[in-house]
Order: C-alpha cells, then sequence, then structure tokens
C-alpha cells in the first residue's frame, strides 16, 4: 500500500487529458509507468506486479539452467522455461504501452458521450 502512495505522489491524479506518447513513454521505461500517468493505479499495480513476476521468473529459470551440464534434460526444462517467461513478458510489456496510449486517449470520455437523464436530447439525433 506504501507503494501506491508514493507512485501516486509522482504521478498525481490529472485535471487535464494525460498526452498518449508521454504515457506510452512512461510505460516503456517504468512498468506500468503509463498507467499510473493515466490515473488508472489498480490497472498499474496489476501490470507492474505482472511485469515483474514474469521478468523475475524469466531470470530465475534462466539462472538454474546454468547449474546443469550442456546437454541435460534439466538444463533444456529451465533453458525453456525461461524463453516462455520472456516471451509472457514481452507480450504484457507491449500490451502494457498499448493500454497506458488508449487509456490516455479515452481518458474521462464518458464525460464527453454521457447521456444525461437516461434519454437522448432531440439535438443530439
Amino acid at each position: 500500500m506504501s507503494l501506491l502512495l508514493i507512485l501516486m505522489t509522482f504521478f498525481p491524479v490529472k485535471t487535464r487529458p494525460p498526452d498518449p506518447r508521454k504515457a506510452m513513454l512512461y510505460s516503456a521505461i517504468l512498468p506500468a509507468g503509463g498507467q499510473f500517468y493515466n490515473g488508472n493505479y489498480l490497472k498499474g499495480m496489476a501490470f507492474a506486479g505482472l511485469e515483474l513476476f514474469l521478468l523475475g521468473s524469466s531470470f530465475v529459470n534462466y539462472r538454474e539452467s546454468l547449474k546443469y551440464t550442456q546437454s541435460s534434460m534439466e538444463r533444456d526444462f529451465y533453458t525453456k522455461e525461461a524463453f516462455s517467461y520472456g516471451l509472457y513478458f514481452l507480450g504484457v510489456y507491449l500490451f502494457s504501452i498499448a493500454d497506458a496510449y488508449v487509456s490516455a486517449n479515452f481518458y474521462k470520455v464518458e464525460e464527453y458521450f454521457s447521456v444525461k437523464g437516461g434519454k437522448r436530447r432531440e439535438k443530439d439525433r
């Protein structure tokens, strides 16, 4: 919870729409930085946790594979696991960047397209 408070101080709630390019850049540099920049703190915590878990799992499996001889089944297993976690990380990383861009473009879009009183107004038709 304290990590969330620290990140909220670096990425405060915006009063104006965030820049989509900045959101992509922040998400590319820092895991889930674009989500925090957009004000999506829970989504940011989920992306950051998932990205760090996948990257850490890839690294741990790679280090484990180095303990075995070149042609052993254990080394092949840990190498494949490291590669798999690395690919999953890459997919989540790219999805995080795309999500930051889309979220920045749709920031408070429901306010612009809100329906007043549950019915469409005549001039909106």
